[in-house]
């Protein structure tokens, strides 16, 4: 054994001591370097075969992360990896867990068990999923920088650490079924039903924003989070879901102007190759697909009548909303005159670059008003407007009503 290894077993072995939790070190080659179970049992679900535990974390020998990930199994049991590399040669990676982020309830675990014809073995399995060891998700990121450090000497920032789900899907398998081209192979969530949630995503969709569904993760999307719809079967509890959510994004898209035909044609193809899917990584890819789809379609018609002279100043102007911009800072970003680039905004959208200033931040303070509790004075202040009169005067003029009675009659918060 050289010096090396036997440093990355010290370390292990300090982790174990400290982290009260069971660590694997893996090799680029698969080998395992250490691993101490801490007294837990791996998963009674697999095989005792290493090669079906890696599967299960569908982890690849000899993968660098570059950045600490907090995976979640099929089985929704979590595991941190950490990628070590010495002088810039990847070393192996240190696996820590299985983990929950909070209990399971004996019902969700019994769907577990029906998923996977494992009623044989129930009593185990509840064993398991009691036992594992309960850590909050920004407890497992403190850990991930702990432990990134402790190996790689690098001190990394909370941001930097990925939390994801185990059950991504090739986002081109379903794409080649419904005829729609998008590029992103995106990570697999479930969507809480949760009113204000869907509200929100639904105008993401609607204002063909696909760029904002990236933020989404900053909501709660999370399988445990989700109330079981069948009590047999979680999957079939995850197809109900999302069913619902194509019927709610598929009307947003054609309110925002998405051509019906079209629209319909794309919520009949998810829904008939959701149903053909029996495997609950593929299912859960799902949801994202549905989103992300319909959204950019969206933007493709909102986008299509216009230069990418108009679009990009649109999208600077909504991407800097909570800025001071003018026309001329527009002007100079798109390298023209602030004359000719008034000519040409006008004769494509209809409106000066003022007046659709103005509108944008209009229509942002309609979210806050709705989606938050900010006062009025202070959502004036953030969109820039002089003072709270002022904003009121433009806000009437706009909609027809104040943004007091704008608020009373939407606001979401606290309903």
């Amino acid at each position: 054994m050289n010096a090396n290894t036997e440093n990355i077993r010290n370390k292990c072995k300090l982790l174990v001591d400290i982290l009260n939790l069971s660590i694997f070190f893996i090799d680029p080659k698969g080998n395992v370097i250490y691993e101490d179970l801490n007294h837990q049992v791996l998963n009674p679900l697999l095989a005792n075969e290493k090669d079906h535990f890696f599967k299960h974390l569908n982890y690849q020998f000899g993968k660098d992360f570059h950045f600490p990930v907090i995976r979640k199994s099929l089985y929704f049991d979590k595991y941190i990896l950490i990628s070590v590399v010495n002088d810039e040669v990847f070393e192996g990676t240190v696996i820590i867990g299985p983990i929950l982020s909070f209990p399971l309830s004996e019902e969700k675990i019994d769907v577990i068990i029906n998923d996977t014809n494992a009623f044989f073995q129930r009593e185990k399995v509840i064993h398991y999923y009691k036992s594992l060891p309960l850590i909050e998700s920004e407890k497992q990121k403190s850990i991930c920088i702990f432990v990134h450090h402790l190996f790689n000497n690098e001190l990394i920032s909370p941001n930097s650490v990925m939390n994801e789900s185990s059950g991504s899907t090739n986002p081109n398998n379903i794409i080649e079924k419904v005829h729609v081209n998008v590029s992103e192979n995106l990570k697999s969530n479930v969507i809480q039903r949760d009113s204000l949630f869907e509200k929100k995503i639904l105008q993401m969709v609607r204002e063909g924003r696909p760029e904002e569904l990236k933020k989404v993760s900053l909501l709660r999307m999370d399988e445990e989070a989700v109330s079981v719809l069948s009590k047999s079967s979680y999957i079939r509890s995850l197809k109900n879901h999302i069913i619902s959510l194509i019927t709610l994004v598929s009307r947003a898209a054609i309110e925002g102007g998405l051509n019906e035909d079209l629209a319909y044609s794309l919520h009949d193809s998810f829904i008939q190759n959701l149903e053909e899917m029996y495997r609950l990584e593929e299912v859960k890819g799902v949801a994202r697909e549905v989103l992300s789809t319909f959204t950019k379609n969206v933007k493709q018609i909102k986008d299509g009548n216009y230069s990418k002279t108009i679009i990009f100043c649109k999208d600077y102007i909504y991407k800097h909303i909570y800025q001071q911009i003018n026309h001329d800072d527009i002007a100079q970003k798109v390298d023209l005159s602030p004359k000719y680039l008034s000519i040409l905004f006008k004769r494509e959208t209809g409106i000066s670059v003022s007046d659709y200033i103005q509108q944008t931040r209009i229509d942002e303070a309609k979210k806050l008003l709705i989606y938050s509790k900010t006062s009025i004075s202070e959502i004036a202040a953030l969109l820039q407007f002089n003072d709270q009169s002022y904003f009121t005067r433009v806000f009437k003029k706009l909609c027809g009503i104040t943004p007091m009675q704008f608020r009373e009659r939407h606001h979401l918060i606290d309903k």
